[in-house]
């Protein structure tokens, strides 16, 4: 198997440009693992029919269904054709404060609906320098052992993004990305996931992609700035797919499984908060049914959780059967409609009379319009009716502009200014 390329795409792009990279890439015919953000998902989906191109999304909510203002079910991530999500990515877990508790109810959910996460791993800089580094991994890698057996064989990979290298142009050394990823590996064997591959991602551009991926510590890269520039992605993978994936063999045992109790299940834990477990107060009979109360114990926030007994109910369960109907319920006709109040003929309300141009009526409607002003309040100067040519002995005087009997009009008065049309 070639090694993997991953690209995050973060919250970059807009849908036009994710259409476009994603539809050279898959020109290409490259391999690649495609996340884009929320939103444009659907148009990269357009861009990857019969290609080798995976597209996940960069993050899952904890929920299932419900009013969760904002969240991205795993249902529906499943539902708009993505096969993989990030999960635990240090940008999450840093920004966000999101603990072991909600990665691992991410793994649960996504692995529920069918896809395939990606955890990411990763020390701060202080972490690092106090020592620290692979106790901090050790940690967050415990949610793995929390999975049951067919959902840990889902986990498509498990990147190591040094928290202090992310964004930040500083790449860790070849020498510390093989010690940690060793340490990775002999986790991962201890759970019997020794084919699961591991990734490195932390300011991965095509200048040091060369030394990482020669390297048989490293299954693969997790590519974040870079992934949305064309040449450097692609770069990036012709050095990938010259080289193969190294198989990792170890002679340590297995560490023991834990109970079955302590597992969070598929299917059997789907409660919100896994923080409150449903218990049995008593074992049920096997000889006849008998209705036994339920107890909900609330574990304290500092402990971790209690295990569930082999008899648990999800929280669901136990709400749904409390629930009760309404007591008056609203009233229905034959269609199963709710009957309107006041019924009226057609069912439209008695129209009002129309008044003239909208306006509210305030009286009888008026029935004449005002007469216009009468002719005699024109002006009473004219010009006489005399033959073309003839002048009279007396000239016509213009009105005054402060006369108000009429209306002002220029009247057609015979003089070197103000000459007549007719004329």
């Amino acid at each position: 198997m070639r090694k993997i390329v991953a690209a995050n795409w973060k919250m970059n792009l807009r849908r036009e440009t994710a259409a476009t990279l994603a539809g050279a890439l898959a020109g290409d015919l490259r391999e690649m693992w495609l996340f884009p953000c929320f939103v444009h998902i659907n148009s990269v989906r357009l861009q990857l029919s019969d290609t080798k191109l995976i597209m996940g999304a960069q993050d899952v909510s904890v929920h299932k269904d419900g009013a969760h203002t904002g969240d991205v079910s795993a249902e529906m991530l499943k539902d708009c054709a993505c096969e993989m999500v990030l999960i635990g990515h240090s940008e999450r877990r840093q920004g966000y404060g999101e603990g072991s508790d909600v990665i691992l109810r991410k793994l649960v959910r996504a692995c529920a609906a069918g896809l395939r996460p990606l955890l990411c791993v990763g020390e701060t800089k202080a972490e690092r320098d106090s020592g620290n580094a692979q106790a901090v991994i050790d940690t967050q890698l415990l949610v793995l052992k929390r999975l049951a057996p067919e959902a840990r064989a889902m986990v498509a990979a498990v990147a190591y993004e040094p928290v202090w290298a992310i964004g930040t142009g500083v790449n860790a050394s070849l020498a510390q990305v093989e010690e940690m990823h060793g340490f990775i590996a002999r986790k991962l064997h201890g759970l019997a996931m020794n084919t699961t591959p591991i990734l490195y991602g932390g300011s991965v551009t095509p200048q040091n992609a060369r030394e990482l991926l020669v390297s048989s510590a490293v299954d693969g890269v997790l590519v974040g700035s870079a992934s949305i520039n064309y040449e450097a992605i692609t770069a990036i993978d012709d050095v990938a797919k010259k080289q193969v994936v190294t198989p990792r063999s170890f002679a340590t045992q297995l560490e023991p499984p834990p109970p079955p109790e302590a597992l969070a299940l598929l299917f059997e834990r789907d409660n919100d908060d896994f923080k409150i477990e449903v218990k049995l107060k008593q074992p049920l009979p096997t000889s006849a049914p008998v209705i036994t109360p339920i107890i909900i114990e609330e574990a304290p926030t500092s402990a971790p959780p209690a295990p569930i007994s082999s008899g648990a109910l999800s929280r669901y369960e136990s709400e749904m059967s409390s629930r009760k109907p309404p007591t008056q319920p609203l009233p229905r006709t034959s269609q199963g409609r709710i009957a309107p109040v006041n019924p009226v003929s057609s069912g439209r309300l008695t129209p009002s009379k129309p008044v003239s141009q909208g306006a509210i009526s305030t009286g009888p409607k008026p029935t004449t319009q005002v007469p216009p002003k009468p002719v005699a309040e024109k002006p009473t100067v004219e010009v006489s009716k005399a033959e073309p040519g003839a002048k009279t002995d007396k000239p016509v005087e213009k009105p005054k502009a402060d006369d108000k009997t009429g209306p002002q009009k220029k009247s057609n008065t015979y003089d070197e200014t103000d000459r007549p049309s007719w004329v």
